[in-house]
């Protein structure tokens, strides 16, 4: 129901899988795409700024729950399996 066209739309990971193919759907959609990863500076202020955020960039709790912005979607793609064997995503 997140309406995309003009929707500031931020993709934590650069796969060939999922960030690049992500990407290239919500730009279709007439979104604002930024492209970040694991290593991109300042990536807080990044989701902070975000009305719509794809995390697949791999890394378990990457992304922490107290930079999404209150009404934002978030998609978490990631999946980790701890010690515990319950199961983790990218976004913390």
């Amino acid at each position: 129901g997140t309406k995309l066209e003009g929707a500031r739309a931020l993709v934590v990971g650069r796969s060939n899988t999922v960030g690049k193919p992500m990407a290239l759907l919500l730009l279709a959609a007439n979104a604002t795409v930024t492209v970040a990863h694991s290593k991109s500076r300042n990536l807080e202020a990044l989701v902070r700024d975000a009305e719509v955020v794809v995390v697949a960039a791999g890394v378990r709790g990457l992304v922490k729950s107290e930079w999404i912005a209150e009404g934002a979607t978030v998609i978490d793609v990631g999946i980790h399996r701890g010690d515990d064997n319950k199961l983790y995503g990218d976004v913390d």
